[in-house]
């Protein structure tokens, strides 16, 4: 059963992400996106089976597993600039799009120092 909800987890996080990336007219990093998605399937590995049927249900818990993961995995790196700049500049976010909510953390964290 477990199995089954961490393949149903990825798949719906692949989604976001391809929608995310679509909305932006961007080619998405397909490697920095399988890894991603790699790193979610670890995570979701050690968690109990009841956090995974509770992420299933609530949308705020799994909203915030994605973008850590979305971070934790180095795909806010990627295009980093240019998704600012599209955040920025971009018409308002279609209502019921889920998937934009990854626009707040080019919008709400700050740009690492360069190295």
């Amino acid at each position: 059963m477990s199995t089954d909800l961490i393949l149903n987890l990825r798949e719906d996080f692949r989604l976001h992400l391809q929608t995310f990336y679509t909305h932006l007219n961007l080619a998405p990093p397909y490697h920095s996106i399988e890894k991603a998605l790699q790193h979610l399937s670890n995570t979701l590995r050690t968690k109990p089976e009841t956090f995974l049927q509770t992420l299933q249900k609530d949308p705020q818990r799994k909203w915030g597993l994605y973008e850590k993961i979305f971070e934790a995995s180095g795909l806010s790196q990627k295009h980093r600039g240019i998704i600012m700049q599209l955040a920025l500049t971009a018409p308002s976010v279609p209502p019921g799009d889920e998937s934009l909510r990854f626009l707040k953390i080019f919008t709400e964290t700050p740009c690492p120092p360069p190295s």
